[in-house]
């Protein structure tokens, strides 16, 4: 009986002890999963500031930004951010979605982290096409060149359909004079919109430093600003 005894007490004890380990690798678990949301999130909320400060750029001073050469690269480059935000903002794997935010996260202070250096040194030197803003430039820059062939594609495609409404229009005067008029419009601003995409691609290509450090320049500034507004709501 007392050996009995022992080896019950001996299985309490083991099984307490086993119970112990899993109740610490729960909590310890539980304490990952807590630091993994806690860093999702607040990454999601920085990038998302990033997003909005950008939009502020484009938009202050009555839109004077969408005027500068560097414009469509900075736009490519938002849309890129708020691609990854609305990608990741539902992920079941929010391990999968910090990587992704991480990257986001990385690239935008490769991009800063010249220009900072440039200002802080009192832009005491000559500018020169950084390897990190180049290759933050270059993304964005392949990804305007594939907007631009789907863009030139869809205006072809409604050139066609204005060569055969003219036709159809022959022997209305008003109706062809509508249709000219509707399609030299929609041309101009075609030609304008994809003569600035091109030069905005070829000044990446000719690792033009002036336009680099501009595009850099402008998303620096819309992190700054949005510094300042997340102290001020503090």
């Amino acid at each position: 009986a007392p050996l009995k005894m022992i080896g019950r007490g001996a299985l309490v004890l083991v099984l307490a002890h086993g119970a112990v380990h899993v109740g610490t690798a729960l909590k310890t678990e539980e304490l990952r999963a807590s630091a993994l949301e806690h860093a999702f999130v607040a990454l999601h909320v920085k990038l998302h500031s990033t997003v909005a400060g950008l939009r502020e750029q484009l938009n202050k001073n009555k839109g004077e930004m969408r005027k500068a050469p560097a414009s469509p690269l900075l736009v490519k480059f938002q849309e890129g951010l708020e691609r990854i935000l609305s990608d990741t903002v539902d992920m079941k794997d929010k391990r999968a979605a910090l990587l992704q935010l991480r990257s986001a996260d990385s690239g935008v202070e490769r991009l800063i982290a010249p220009y900072k250096t440039w200002e802080a040194a009192h832009r005491s030197y000559a500018l020169s096409a950084d390897s990190g803003i180049l290759l933050e430039a270059g993304k964005a820059a392949s990804s305007l060149e594939q907007q631009l062939s789907h863009m030139e594609k869809a205006f072809q495609a409604k050139k066609r359909n204005h060569e055969k409404r003219l036709k159809a229009f022959k022997l209305n005067k008003d109706a062809l004079q509508r249709e000219t008029k509707s399609f030299n419009k929609l041309s101009e601003k075609r030609s304008i919109q994809f003569a600035k995409i091109r030069s905005a691609v070829d000044a990446v290509k000719k690792k033009d430093a002036t336009f680099l450090y501009a595009f850099a320049h402008a998303v620096h500034d819309a992190t700054v600003d949005d510094d300042v507004h997340a102290t001020v709501q503090e």
